[in-house]
């Protein structure tokens, strides 16, 4: 959302959930991107009721929003354009035929023009003067106010031609269907169709973007999983074989360290005649403390600290077969609890018969 999101009350954006449900419900999802292209033409349309100043701006600021929601109603609240939202509360700041000349009279000029200056009408010579000489004495900060309340005064004036002109054909005060009316509303019609369709392309890009960054991050996800396997694995033989040349366990942290592999060292169990568990993993071996998993007569193993780490101690038997976790996952259709139930299904049958 930018630097506006922690002004927005948590209660306005709470508003947005339920345009959002109505949106995926009512309206259909080929016509939702199109519904920014209506909201620069809504003071045309009149249903804004009076426009202009503050009010006019937070009507206008709360359309463009609402319109982006319907278009895009799986997009949070923070990720809606506020750029384009404050341009659209900025028409609707300006679009009214009092705006201009309000602004017209926060310039020097415009005050000047308003009074008199040392008793002359600031239409008569003197008065000539007296503007010419204090037009002249400006500061720097104060031309620069006075050309921007001039720059927005002449927005507001186009900004509200534009609103009438557009008013005046839709009422069928002016005829569209002639040379002149078809050019002067297509003129009329330019700047808010331009708008309106910048908010269209986002409609569809956004959805499109929340897309990649999902394949990005699952991509990234699979790399950091590989990564930590090979490293995983690099530190297994680098332990075995360390340990098999006979070297000291601070050689053994040592080495692993040098290749950024530290975080993986294990220390060395207890052999089994000491009471010990001989583990599985290649280059060392891990001590439960008796608390290991009885799977003589099969079963699924939830412990451990993830796939492919082989880091659980097992004791099997000649001809038992153990699956994987990949082929648990896959007799789930995707859910581990599924598969191992499936496969105690099928272990149970198959015993049956044997």
């Amino acid at each position: 959302m930018g630097f506006l999101d922690k002004f927005i009350p948590n209660e306005v954006k709470k508003v947005f959930k339920p345009v959002a449900k109505f949106s995926k419900k009512f309206i259909p999802k080929e016509l939702r991107p199109f519904l920014p292209l209506a909201t620069p033409f809504l003071p045309a349309m009149g249903i804004m009721g009076q426009l202009g100043g503050p009010m006019g701006f937070a009507k206008m600021y709360g359309a463009n929003l609402l319109s982006q929601q319907l278009a895009d109603p799986d997009a949070e609240f923070d990720d809606l354009n506020q750029l384009a939202a404050l341009l659209s509360g900025t028409q609707g700041g300006l679009t009214n035929t009092g705006t201009a000349q309000n602004l017209r009279d926060m310039t020097t000029k415009g005050k000047f023009d308003m009074s008199s200056y040392a008793g002359s009408p600031s239409g008569s010579a003197a008065g000539s003067d007296a503007l010419a000489k204090t037009l002249a004495d400006r500061s720097m900060l104060t031309k620069a106010k006075d050309l921007g309340l001039t720059g927005l005064a002449e927005a507001s004036d186009y900004l509200t031609g534009t609103a009438e002109t557009l008013q005046d054909y839709g009422s069928g005060t002016k005829d569209l269907f002639t040379k002149a009316g078809a050019k002067e509303f297509a003129k009329a019609a330019a700047v808010p169709f331009s708008t309106g369709m910048g908010g269209v392309s986002e409609a569809y890009a956004r959805p499109a973007m929340r897309e990649y960054e999902k394949l990005v991050a699952d991509e990234e996800a699979q790399m950091e999983e590989t990564t930590t396997a090979n490293d995983q694995e690099a530190a297994d033989l680098t332990m075995r074989y360390y340990r098999q040349a006979g070297h000291d366990e601070d050689t053994i942290q040592n080495a692993l360290e040098l290749n950024g592999l530290s975080e993986y060292y294990e220390p060395p169990t207890e052999s089994a005649a000491q009471g010990g568990i001989i583990g599985l993993k290649e280059g060392g071996m891990l001590n439960f403390g008796g608390r290991e998993m009885d799977l003589r007569g099969g079963g699924f193993v939830p412990i451990g600290k993830k796939e492919r780490a082989d880091d659980v101690p097992a004791r099997l038997s000649k001809n038992e077969f153990v699956m994987t976790a990949d082929a648990v996952r896959a007799a789930g259709g995707g859910s581990v609890n599924k598969g191992a139930q499936r496969m105690y299904d099928v272990m149970n049958k198959l015993e049956a018969r044997a």
